[in-house]
Parts: structure tokens; C-alpha cells; sequence
């Protein structure tokens, strides 16, 4: 089967430009299980500087959005606001970090990485507003479908909240693209199903897909050497990979497959970040699916 890329959804969304970039960039903002808000601690799984390039940048957004522009010269830019909830604060200072982005002329749309908990119908206004003068693209870490797990790793929102945020979204005219882990403690393929069935049916454009893997410094890293639970196999996760897709395509766009982490960062598996083969792994088993149709 053609799989839909996420290169295919930004020519959709961006037909005039040939080639489109993402520009990581860190905003400042905190997190509602950081700083008490819902929670403390952060989630389990969770270290920005294993993922982000610019996670412990000192530069204003502007100056690296100028830096980012700089390295993709020729290409369209989407300005992301990667570190951490990007709504996390109050309108007006999510109208002063957002506005002198959006009227740049070198920026094509903004991509908002955020929770389902942090879309109130007054920060959606806004986005919605932003929306007029650049597309925005909310981008809405779901990570799991299962409220048990969503809770023990301390992410503390649930799968209704996901589907609200998402309806409020789309119908303020946004468009909106998901994160999800395969492999969380005490998951299976059945959780696995579920989490992708959310997916499509909140009508989100895009999926990133990722394996759990294990950071250095996050509480996972310490029950994981404690051997309190184990992780996935590459065969197992390029299984349970290509049964997400079979279930949101066509409508739902595949960003990723594989994770981000430098090797003094990782702990396990070491084969998550291999991109290539992981998508050779999931092509693999949906071709041996459909001849045996």
C-alpha cells in the first residue's frame, strides 16, 4: 500500500512552496504536570533535551527562528514551537511569543506542539486568529488512548479530554497533528489498536509514531534498570507500527516512525532512531498483508 507521507500533507497544505521545513523553537514555556498545575515531575518518559535541538537555547524565538532560516535557505518555513506547552500561559503572553512570528515573510505557518488539557476555548480563539494571517498547525501530544496509562505516567489528562480539544479545534478551522508511543508499560497491540482508532476519529491530519525508548535522567531510566518493565523489540514495534497506519490511512498523514535521541542520552533500545529500517520493517509486513488478501 501507498502509505501518505507527511511531506503529502504539507504540499497540500502549503501548494506553493516545493520544499517546507519545521524551525525547532523554544518559547520558554513550562508544562501543566511540571509545575504543579496538574502535576509535578513531568512525564515519565519525558526529557526535552533528548528530542530538541534547541532545548537549552539562550537565543530569543527570533533569533532562532533567523538562525533556523538561515540553514533552510530556499525552502518554505513552518516556525515550531517545539519545548515543552506551547499554550501554557495566558493569551496575552501567547499573543506577544506568537505575533512577531506569524508576520515574518519568511514564515509560512506556525506548528503549536502542546497537550489536549492546555486548549481552552480562548487560547483556540487565538490560534484561530493566527490563523487568518498564517495556517497554524496545532500539533497535540495524545501518547496513548488508555486513561490507566495516561495517568501512570503521569501525563494526567484523558482520552475524552484529547477528543475535546480536537473538536474545539477543527472547528475553529485549525488543522491538528498527534504524537502517540507504542510500547508504554503494560500495553499491548489491543491499547495499540485503540490509541490509532482515536486517532481517526478526532480527524487528526498527521501522526508522529514513536517507540518508546529510554532517556538518561527520567524516571523511565530508573524503573527501567530497576527492571520494572521492558521495552519492544524492533520486529514487535514494526507490528504494531504498521497496524497504526493500516488503520488511520489514507486520511491520516505518517510523520515519523522512528525517535530522536543523542546516543550519551539513550539508554534502550538501540535501534529506535533507525529510520530506514524500521520503515523497511513496517512496509514489509503491510505489502505480506495485502497478497494475502
Amino acid at each position: 500500500m501507498r502509505i501518505k507521507l507527511y511531506k503529502d500533507f504539507l504540499k497540500e497544505v502549503f501548494p506553493e512552496c516545493e520544499r517546507v521545513r519545521k524551525v525547532s523553537l523554544n518559547a520558554g514555556f513550562s508544562c501543566p504536570n511540571l509545575d504543579g498545575t496538574v502535576g509535578r515531575g513531568g512525564c515519565d518518559y519525558c526529557d526535552n533535551k533528548s528530542f530538541s535541538a534547541v532545548a537549552m537555547s539562550e537565543l530569543s524565538v527570533m533569533e532562532q527562528l533567523e538562525d533556523g532560516i538561515k540553514k533552510n535557505k530556499n525552502c518554505g518555513i513552518i516556525a515550531y514551537f517545539q519545548n515543552y506547552t506551547n499554550t501554557h500561559a495566558p493569551v496575552e503572553k501567547l499573543r506577544e511569543v506568537f505575533m512577531p512570528v506569524t508576520q515574518h515573510s519568511k514564515v509560512l505557518g506556525i506548528s503549536v506542539g502542546t497537550r489536549p488539557d492546555c486548549l481552552k476555548p480562548e487560547v483556540v480563539s487565538l490560534l484561530a486568529y493566527f490563523n487568518k494571517i498564517k495556517k497554524v498547525i496545532v500539533e497535540i501530544g495524545v501518547q496513548s488512548a488508555n486513561d490507566k496509562t495516561l495517568k501512570s505516567i503521569n501525563r494526567n489528562h484523558t482520552a475524552e479530554c484529547v477528543r475535546s480539544a480536537a473538536a474545539r479545534c477543527k472547528d475553529a478551522g485549525l488543522l491538528i497533528t498527534s504524537h502517540i508511543i507504542i510500547g508504554l508499560p503494560n500495553e499491548d497491540m489491543e491499547d495499540f489498536i485503540n490509541t490509532a482508532r482515536l486517532i481517526a476519529e478526532c480527524g487528526f491530519s498527521a501522526v508522529k509514531i514513536h517507540p518508546l525508548h529510554i532517556a538518561r535522567g527520567t524516571k523511565f531510566a530508573e524503573e527501567y534498570a530497576r527492571g520494572k518493565f521492558g521495552l519492544l523489540g524492533m520486529e514487535d514495534y514494526c507490528k504494531a507500527a504498521a497496524e497504526v497506519i493500516a488503520i488511520v490511512q489514507p486520511s491520516v498523514a505518517i510523520e515519523r516512525v522512528s525517535a530522536e535521541c543523542p546516543s550519551y542520552m539513550l539508554v534502550a533500545p538501540d535501534w529506535c532512531g533507525l529510520r530506514e529500517k524500521i520503515w523497511e520493517g513496517i512496509n514489509a509486513i503491510l505489502e505480506a498483508e495485502v497478497e494475502g488478501r
